[in-house]
């Protein structure tokens, strides 16, 4: 039997109907929340949970075999989202701490798997049900950040730095964009809808001034672009060819984005000359440097998570960064940091968080099934998404956007395992 058959059977009944609708309407609430009410999202995501705990045990001893099943499968792409915290385990155990435990921090990454499970016994009706939460998060994003930046770029908004805020506003906007190929034909106004909210996350990254999001602009829309069905290649290479006019008009007609540009190359050119260390290139670089120093002091253990800040002031007597870069939480590359404080093992764990998924959803990103085909674009914007604003930032410093990674990760695949499952079932009748 199919997993997806057998966890679904009983959806269209009584209470378990109306528990189905209500894990829908929570799915689509975690994102379009995410930033307005940081703990309502962090409740939706443990309702999500629990949800997920009601579909092992409603399915009974033949919905374990089949989640058995799914774990064996897709053994690969479940090891690769449970590596950050096993590496965190790895580095209590070898570094010989008393009580071993992994912080909820990076327990969440691990929290897909069970999530997973959820996820297909919603079906991809009710995944589809997302959608919304990403359509509204972006559009609320830039209307927030377009009455917070009046004055001038803000550290923060809300309760969030505004570089993550930026970075996820953008990519719920093209998150959005790209469910335009789950629409019927004849849904305009739905589509309309997600194209504004494509607007808004660019508009909502454009007022943030986050420079590391505007990098991940052309990745993804490229990634947009490749789960369209209904554009030719030449309407492709326009639309690149038309994005890219827009990024060159918008430098050169905004103040904003010409002089967050140009601060780069002053900052890095007063950094070679040892004229001023302290600027937001500056910092970051000495970061980078301290973070590599950490590594090859501590290959395989690295410093350890709480121990990174401790570190860079030791670095600072050494002057190896200066006090100012020493009083920074984390080494501003999600990479790095993660090699910095777990070793050898961390590197691997946060580069397997990327490129394994990234490799199954570029695979499936091929499929002759236009659902599938969308799902796989998304997952894969994510993939990139993160890797590309991990480049200037820790983007896995939070829980809640820790969260929204394994959520969106295991929502995205889930619909490609519960796809697969509704062909095969087409085809067998």
């Amino acid at each position: 039997m199919l997993l997806m058959t057998r966890l679904q059977r009983s959806q269209s009944h009584g209470i378990d109907k109306a528990l189905y609708l209500a894990a829908c309407a929570v799915l689509a609430v975690f994102p379009a929340l995410m930033f307005v009410q940081p703990t309502l999202s962090n409740t939706c995501y443990g309702l999500l949970l629990g949800w997920s705990a009601c579909a092992i045990v409603a399915a009974g001893r033949a919905g374990l075999a089949e989640c058995g099943a799914l774990l064996r499968r897709y053994w690969p792409f479940m090891l690769a989202m449970a590596a950050l915290p096993l590496a965190v385990l790895l580095q209590q155990l070898l570094t010989q701490v008393e009580a071993p435990h992994v912080p909820y921090l990076y327990l969440r990454f691990a929290m897909f798997i069970p999530l997973t499970i959820g996820m297909v016994r919603l079906g991809p009706s009710g995944i589809r049900s997302v959608q919304w939460g990403f359509v509204a998060s972006a559009l609320m994003s830039a209307v927030w950040l377009h009455e917070v930046a009046a004055a001038g770029r803000p550290s923060h908004v809300g309760f969030s730095n505004v570089i993550p805020f930026g970075n996820l506003a953008l990519l719920m906007g093209m998150l959005a964009l790209i469910s335009i190929g789950w629409n019927r034909s004849g849904e305009y106004l739905q589509s309309g809808l997600k194209l504004l909210a494509a607007l808004a996350g660019l508009y909502a990254s454009y007022m943030s001034g986050t420079r590391g999001g505007w990098l991940a602009i052309p990745v993804l829309a490229l990634i947009a672009l490749a789960a369209s069905r209904r554009l030719t290649r030449m309407h492709k290479a326009g639309v690149m060819v038309g994005l890219a006019g827009l990024m060159t008009l918008t430098w050169f007609g905004s103040t904003r984005v010409q002089q967050r540009t140009t601060e780069v190359v002053s900052e890095l050119s007063k950094f070679a000359h040892h004229v001023t260390l302290d600027t937001s290139t500056g910092i970051r670089l000495q970061l980078w440097r301290a973070s590599l120093k950490m590594l090859q002091a501590h290959p395989w253990t690295g410093v350890g998570p709480d121990n990174f800040p401790q570190e860079l002031q030791a670095l600072a007597v050494q002057h190896v960064v200066t006090p100012v870069a020493a009083t920074l939480p984390h080494a501003h590359n999600d990479i790095l940091h993660a090699a910095a404080t777990l070793g050898a093992p961390g590197l691997l764990a946060i580069l397997a968080l990327y490129l394994v998924p990234a490799a199954f959803f570029l695979r499936h990103l091929r499929s002759e099934d236009r659902d599938t085909q969308v799902a796989s674009a998304m997952g894969l914007a994510l993939c990139c998404g993160f890797m590309v604003f991990g480049l200037t930032e820790v983007m896995f410093a939070t829980t809640l956007i820790n969260a929204f990674y394994s959520l969106v990760m295991s929502v995205c695949f889930a619909y490609i395992v519960a796809r697969k499952d509704t062909l095969a079932a087409q085809a067998a009748h």
